[in-house]
């Protein structure tokens, strides 16, 4: 039957084959360089300072640090380019374009190492062209994805060797990402005490190394963005259809690690499409879902010679492809937004970086530019890098969040508001705009945020 009819690939074949989708990676990279959300310029604040003043702080202000990057791996590797005078937004294009090339080898040489079947073939293919566009899209925002995916699949490859020394990155690279340093310890022999010893040893060092990072330079230990992006679960209709759409994409890996009784291996995976499914409330988390887009990795695992009726798994990888077709949609109108944000980002938060002065002390709501691009000292008013902030929003302390500002001189706060007029408050400027009684300070600008906001500056 033509199902099950195996077919070898040729090895000028699969060159061939990735020739061509590190073109269609390369391109959509290059044709999207413009497109880096404001989070990305936080971490780059992060390695720039960390370069410069060896303070991984989003600024120099000693009054009790907190860490509001995601990835302190991400951005230490741009640190190390920041010593030599290479800019952050200049570095990690590079960077992304090896490491795609890298995870393009990989994908290729593991699917078509063996014979394949015709529908193995199209699924194959099928998930490399959707891999490569959904990898080329989070290359260009300059955040941790491509980074991450890279070390979460070495530490997949290595799972069953109890030396896997990838294991002490995998809390650097993101810290939820000791969930799988759990389940692998747990997935051990407990006959062979040297081996899950071993494991063990491995995987506390990993929560050391994190732990001796927040010790050395933070006051406050836990990550700021999980504080500030985690909400409380709220299974609503549109969420659990989400969720469904998750395990149609990686129903082929469930089914398989399934079938092949690898459930601690898989665990991580079902925690993750429901963590990040109902858990995590992030703007830039909902751009390309990047998120998701580690967890990819888990396909290098599909196996189609489980024993399972071949016209049912056919179907199956047939609902995951139409999943991803879906996506892509989705994709395309995140880039659509992102390029609407950049474009209010230039009109409100780069004019008001001209006007601002090196001795301004600034508080802001979207954390990226202004930091990143002024001289002068900037506090993020979300909370996102400042952990009194943080607490004072978090248990709606209006006082403490107004003396706060007070106490550090901050002498010009911005907000955002949705009508141009008169300020009529996005929903995450009222706490700020209400506590620092801004209705009786003195507007200095009102600039176009976007097609939708307005950012009002005021004098504090």
């Amino acid at each position: 039957m033509l199902i099950t009819a195996k077919y070898t690939f040729p090895a000028k074949g699969k060159l061939i084959l990735g020739l061509l989708l590190s073109i269609f990676f390369s391109v959509i990279v290059i044709l999207n360089r413009d497109l880096v959300i404001d989070d990305a310029f936080i971490t780059f604040q992060y390695a720039k300072n960390f370069a410069e003043h060896f303070k991984p702080w989003y600024n120099l202000d000693p009054f009790y640090q907190g860490n509001g990057q995601t990835s302190v791996l991400w951005m230490l590797v741009l640190s190390v380019f920041n010593v030599f005078g290479i800019a952050s937004e200049d570095i990690f294009y590079i960077l992304n374009l090896i490491l795609g090339y890298v995870l393009i080898y990989q994908f290729i040489n593991h699917f078509f190492k063996t014979k394949n079947s015709i529908i193995e073939i199209i699924f194959k293919t099928v998930f490399l062209i959707f891999f490569c566009f959904w990898m080329g899209l989070n290359a260009t925002h300059g955040l941790e994805s491509l980074v991450s995916t890279m070390v979460l699949l070495m530490f997949l490859k290595n799972w069953k060797n109890p030396n896997n020394y990838w294991s002490l990155l995998m809390l650097l690279v993101r810290p939820e990402f000791g969930v799988y340093l759990v389940f692998w310890v747990l997935d051990s022999d407990f006959k062979q005490t040297k081996t899950f010893v071993r494991k063990l040893i491995l995987a506390a060092s990993s929560f050391a190394l994190i732990a001796l990072f927040y010790l050395s330079f933070f006051d406050y230990y836990i990550p700021l963005p999980f504080i500030l992006k985690s909400q409380s679960t709220a299974y609503g209709l549109v969420g659990v259809k989400v969720f469904i759409g998750y395990l149609l994409l990686f129903a082929p890996i469930i089914i398989s690690l399934f079938k092949e009784k690898r459930y601690l291996f898989l665990a991580p995976l079902l925690f993750f499409i429901f963590y990040y499914t109902f858990s995590i409330n992030s703007y830039s988390g909902g751009i390309y879902v990047r998120y998701f887009f580690p967890l990819m990795v888990y396909f290098l695992f599909i196996n189609f010679k489980i024993k399972f009726n071949k016209w049912i798994f056919a179907s199956i990888c047939m609902l995951s492809i139409l999943r991803m077709l879906d996506l892509s949609f989705n994709f395309y109108e995140n880039k659509n937004n992102v390029i609407i944000d950049n474009q209010g980002f230039v009109t409100s938060y780069g004019e008001m970086t001209k006007r601002i002065k090196p001795t301004d002390k600034v508080l802001i709501m979207d954390a990226g530019h202004v930091a990143y691009f002024s001289d002068a000292m900037v506090y993020d008013g979300l909370g996102l890098n400042d952990a009194t902030m943080l607490l004072a929003r978090k248990n709606k302390d209006s006082l403490g969040y107004r003396k706060y500002v007070e106490s550090r001189n901050i002498n010009i706060v911005s907000v955002v508001s949705s009508e141009p007029d008169r300020f009529v408050p996005r929903h995450d400027s009222t706490f700020t705009y209400e506590s620092l009684h801004l209705k009786s300070k003195k507007i200095l600008y009102v600039f176009p945020l976007d097609n939708h906001y307005f950012l009002f500056v005021y004098q504090y």
